[in-house]
């Protein structure tokens, strides 16, 4: 889970003042977690902001997911092929009708 930064701790972490988090507030640079009472930002958005990108899985993950894509790759082509023999074995059959 994400931890939620307060004004003062994104503040402390850029080294600027309360006032400068604001005011980057109120010009939509940062945007704070809507629908919590008090203001608080995602600190995933603020990594994303500060030019962090983050990588959503694991290297094995990733891996793992990659050689799925290329089974269902391989199977859409199969499936397009059958398909395309069907249509050609039918088209006599629909050019009659």
């Amino acid at each position: 889970m994400n931890k939620l930064l307060t004004q003062k701790d994104l503040a402390e972490r850029w080294q600027i003042s309360i006032k400068a988090i604001e005011s980057y507030r109120q010009q939509g640079i940062i945007t704070p977690v809507p629908g919590i009472p008090s203001i608080r930002f995602n600190s995933q958005h603020i990594l994303e902001l500060e030019g962090t990108k983050l990588e959503r899985f694991s290297p094995i993950e990733r891996r793992k997911l990659e050689r799925e894509i290329e089974i269902l790759k391989q199977e859409n082509e199969k499936l397009k092929s059958i398909l395309s023999k069907v249509l050609s074995d039918l088209a006599p059959v629909i050019n009659l009708k």
